[in-house]
């Protein structure tokens, strides 16, 4: 099996072609596959033996590609994620999963929902969860499932009718995690991925041995984890912490409701076998190991599972199964043309050189001996005492120049102002993390097609 640390780091870009125009906010996205598809290929030829896979339910007789996000309402870039897996498992008979990190602590009930367009746009943050449903630092996968109020923002309410069928789930991480994934699928018209949690992983014997084998030689564990981390420092992933007989691990203690431990050597007895979960680089390194022949990251994933694999092949003399990654950017249309942000960006100019430059409003004559100062003052030497006499006399000139010219020097001062306002509002609708239940049809679809023809 081809190794990643062999397969050539290419990438393919494919941005959607279409008529230039407002659209293109929405339906250009911008797809990078890294490496390219031949790679992937070669990856899934194989399948690695493992009697995990049966422990959690996977198919045995054929290859596995995984991929994976939080059990949030997540953006476009995850979704061009999905598509990939669907494609990559189509086109090599693989099975697709798809792994819910559901030991992490997060809110997946808060969204960000744009209201409004161009000048008047803002954020609204929704909560789809009632107050409280969600313990501080708890991890999500030992949070109840909940029932969904209907949210006032229509966009919100298909989700939401999702999110209310898996409110009979044990965990907020399941009901997420299914509604989330079905939904978008759906949308799609892609197959379901098989959905599994990282809360189930140590269920197998096979994956949970690698606790006794931490458990047996800690500091060897930690060292070999902290030597790996220190070679990525751009990841920023933290070093575990060794200190005489405590020595952190890789792992959580999570309990129902509670926030989440991060276990040591003197903590870890007090947990069950139940209670103790991956952290997300053991997590990653696990199934890489043992269920996956290809993982697909996005890009942060992609530089920071590089640590798994140095860390793996230090400590346990392991080489875990390949990744690639996905990434998009697609924007949502929320009022803004190609001329407005050109506008935005040169209005602050404007408003300078106007003050400074009389030939802007058509004072040709001020300008004339604006120059001949600016001229003369540049002849002389520095320390020439004529030059502060010239200078005062350009800054009367303008000082006069500016009285003149007020009104037309205001209406580069509001538009200036104006470009301020909207420098925001620019910045939110270029904003790639717009959950993907606030693109339309047209847009999914689009992504759809560039993501596959990334993809070769």
């Amino acid at each position: 099996m081809t190794q990643v640390g062999a397969m050539e780091n290419e990438t393919h870009t494919t941005q959607e072609d279409e008529p230039a125009c407002m659209g293109d906010l929405v339906h250009s996205p911008s797809v990078t596959i890294a490496p390219e598809w031949s790679q992937w290929h070669c990856a899934l030829k194989n399948k690695r033996e493992s009697s995990a896979r049966t422990i959690l339910g996977l198919d045995g007789d054929r290859p596995i590609v995984m991929s994976g996000h939080q059990p949030i309402v997540f953006h476009n870039g995850i979704l061009a994620k999905l598509i990939a897996l669907d494609q990559a498992a189509k086109r090599t008979n693989a099975q697709a999963v798809w792994l819910v990190p559901d030991q992490d602590s997060v809110n997946p009930g808060s969204v960000r929902v744009p209201v409004g367009v161009g000048e008047l746009l803002q954020i609204e943050l929704v909560e789809l969860l009632p107050d409280g449903a969600v313990p501080s630092g708890a991890s999500v996968g030992s949070i109840a499932a909940v029932e969904i109020d209907s949210p006032t923002h229509e966009s919100l309410k298909p989700i939401a009718q999702w999110l209310d069928q898996y409110a009979g789930m044990e965990t907020l991480a399941q009901q997420f995690g299914y509604a989330t994934v079905e939904h978008a699928c759906e949308l799609l018209g892609i197959e379901t991925p098989r959905v599994i949690f990282a809360s189930e992983l140590f269920e197998a014997d096979e994956l949970y041995a690698v606790v006794e084998t931490m458990c047996d030689d800690p500091a060897l564990c930690a060292q070999s984890y902290n030597n790996a981390v220190s070679q990525y420092p751009k990841a920023g992933v933290r070093a575990l912490v060794i200190d005489g007989d405590r020595i952190e691990l890789p792992l959580w203690g999570c309990r129902a409701g509670e926030a989440r431990v991060a276990i040591d050597t003197m903590n870890i007895g007090s947990f069950t076998k139940e209670e103790l979960l991956p952290r997300g680089l053991l997590m990653s390194a696990l199934v890489r190991a043992h269920l996956a022949d290809l993982f697909i990251h996005g890009t942060g994933g992609y530089v920071y599972d590089q640590i798994s694999e140095d860390w793996f092949r230090e400590w346990l003399g392991i080489e875990i199964q390949p990744m690639a990654m996905v990434t998009a950017t697609q924007h949502l249309e929320l009022g803004f043309s190609p001329d407005e942000v050109l506008g935005v960006s040169q209005a602050q100019w404007a408003l300078h050189h106007a003050r400074h430059t009389p030939a802007m409003v058509g004072n040709l004559s001020t300008q004339k001996r604006k120059d001949v100062l600016v001229s003369q003052i540049e002849m002389l030497e520095p320390k020439d005492g004529q030059r502060e006499v010239l200078y005062h006399q350009l800054q009367m000139l303008l000082t006069a120049y500016r009285d003149e010219h007020q009104g037309e020097i205001e209406v580069f001062s509001r538009q200036a102002q104006r470009a301020k306002t909207l420098a925001r509002q620019h910045e939110l609708a270029r904003d790639r993390t717009w959950a993907f239940v606030f693109f339309g049809n047209d847009a999914l679809q689009s992504l759809d097609r560039a993501t596959r023809a990334a993809m070769g």
